[in-house]
């Protein structure tokens, strides 16, 4: 097994995910990672039926549903957008929402190439147990 390094400051943090594989143990941690995955295009799809729609409601349920699950990825900066875009939705504001659906297409697409890591949730883990020792 070959481990490649993941920045504490790159897409998705290996603390994060690390904590809930020492917590949990990898396999609902990969079973998380591949439900992420697979649910990705819906989540944003629903993003650009709230904004087509300009359905306030959807919208912000749909940007809460993204914030929590890129919180529980270690996706922090997905899980920020998300929360401002939330809050675009809640003010109306369609000209945040038009930006930020596209900046968090762009994330989703970066923390999807570092979650389809091979083994990266046993990473994960490993790079938590060396930060939790030290």
């Amino acid at each position: 097994m070959t481990l490649h390094p993941f920045p504490q400051d790159s897409v998705v943090c290996t603390r994060t995910l690390g904590k809930l594989c020492s917590e949990l143990g990898s396999e609902p941690v990969v079973s998380f990672i591949s439900r992420f995955h697979q649910l990705w295009p819906a989540r944003v799809s629903r993003l650009h039926h709230a904004l087509a729609s300009n359905d306030r409601a959807i919208g912000e349920d749909a940007a809460l549903s993204m914030k929590s699950a890129a919180t529980m990825a270690g996706a922090h900066e997905l899980a920020n957008l998300a929360h401002l875009l939330h809050a675009a939705f809640r003010d109306g504001d369609l000209a945040a929402q038009c930006s930020l659906i596209g900046r968090i297409e762009a994330a989703g697409t970066g923390i999807l190439s570092v979650l389809e890591e091979p083994e990266f949730a046993e990473h994960a883990l490993l790079a938590y147990m060396g930060f939790a020792s030290a």
